[in-house]
């Protein structure tokens, strides 16, 4: 069985992730989606969903014993401890799904495997991972993605950038950087550059 790289590929919203994710899919990377993994688990997980509901009240349910995501998001949106009331009772079920499929690709023999987390540090996914790879970009530019993929206005774009953290904050916790400044065709050959290096690194330290 050959050696399998974990890849963490985390960064801000509007730098380009997502695209990135798109590009590797593209060269048949297997990426595991955190953000599916989230869906997924209270979805499947009735535990989980007992726990959420014990914690925030059974007004986070739909009729139909299913999560209300909306409600959910307006009780810990702007509330810090709610919000990490939320992540150390989701978290752990979430990095248990996460384990689960990392193990089914290293089985399968996949060289590369991609874990595309926004929150792939406070979750504590990072621990799965080889190397972790941030996509940065500009504040500019990512105020303009956001406020076009979002249909946001101003003002409230930047309310959801002010939220996260500065490329410092990804850039000095990962060994590769691309850095989305440009056109989608530059983006598309950093991406394919970084990954023959993170392949290339891999090798060699076998």
């Amino acid at each position: 069985m050959r050696t399998t790289t974990v890849v963490g590929l985390t960064g801000q919203t509007g730098a380009g992730k997502t695209t990135v994710c798109s590009i590797l899919k593209g060269r048949d990377v297997a990426i595991i989606d955190a953000d599916q993994v989230a869906r997924d688990v209270v979805d499947e997980k009735k535990q989980c969903l007992a726990d959420l509901a014990l914690e925030f009240s059974i007004s986070i349910l739909n009729v139909d014993g299913t999560l209300n995501r909306e409600r959910l998001a307006s009780i810990v949106f702007g509330d810090k401890t709610k919000l990490k009331k939320l992540n150390s009772i989701i978290f752990p079920y979430i990095l248990a799904q996460i384990r689960e499929k990392i193990d089914a690709c290293k089985k399968a023999g996949d060289q590369l495997v991609v874990l595309d987390a926004p929150t792939l540090f406070e979750s504590g996914a990072d621990s799965f991972c080889d190397v972790v790879l941030s996509v940065v970009a500009p504040e500019t530019q990512r105020l303009n993605r956001i406020v076009i993929r979002d249909r946001l206005g101003d003002a409230q774009a930047r309310a959801r950038m002010g939220a996260q953290h500065p490329d410092e904050f990804y850039t000095k916790r990962s060994k590769y950087v691309i850095v989305n400044d440009g056109d989608l065709e530059e983006l598309r050959l950093k991406t394919l550059q970084v990954i023959d290096q993170i392949l290339a690194d891999a090798q060699e330290a076998q």
